[in-house]
């Protein structure tokens, strides 16, 4: 696979591997419809101690996303590492709205458009993660 780039031909990606880039493209929107920039309407005052560790995880699962995209889309040889931090950041958006569900990172209720997004995004998430693991069990290791 790793001589075929190397001659200059292009390695297709699987079904299960186009549908993860898909998946996690939506995951960014949604994690963007999440933040201040979409629909959180929650002031900045009212963060907790715990919200601030949060923001820093949402920046770090966001990362991984994108990550994840990029190796997907355009490093077509390290799909077992783009799923690998897929399922990395899934469990962390998982903890993330587990927590925030709690009244843990805000002084103030949870405003009803982050609740419903919340909602929709761990029913994503959990799409993510199957479909993450499709691609990691049907992917080769990397050779060395």
């Amino acid at each position: 696979m790793i001589s075929d780039i190397s001659k200059g031909t292009r390695t297709k990606l699987s079904r299960n591997s186009i549908i993860l880039a898909i998946v996690m493209i939506v995951n960014v929107v949604i994690i963007i419809l999440l933040t201040s920039i979409g629909f959180e309407t929650r002031p900045t005052s009212a963060l907790k101690t715990l919200g601030y560790i949060a923001i820093t995880t949402i920046f770090v699962g966001l990362a991984l996303d994108l990550t994840s995209i990029v190796l997907l889309l355009f490093k077509r040889v390290r799909v077992r590492l783009a799923s690998s931090l897929a399922i990395i950041s899934s469990i962390l958006f998982f903890l993330i709205i587990s927590v925030d569900r709690t009244g843990s990172f805000f002084s103030v209720p949870i405003p009803p458009a982050i609740n419903t997004l919340e909602y929709l995004f761990t029913a994503i998430l959990i799409v993510t993660l199957f479909i993450a693991s499709l691609v990691y069990r049907g992917s080769k290791p990397a050779s060395r």
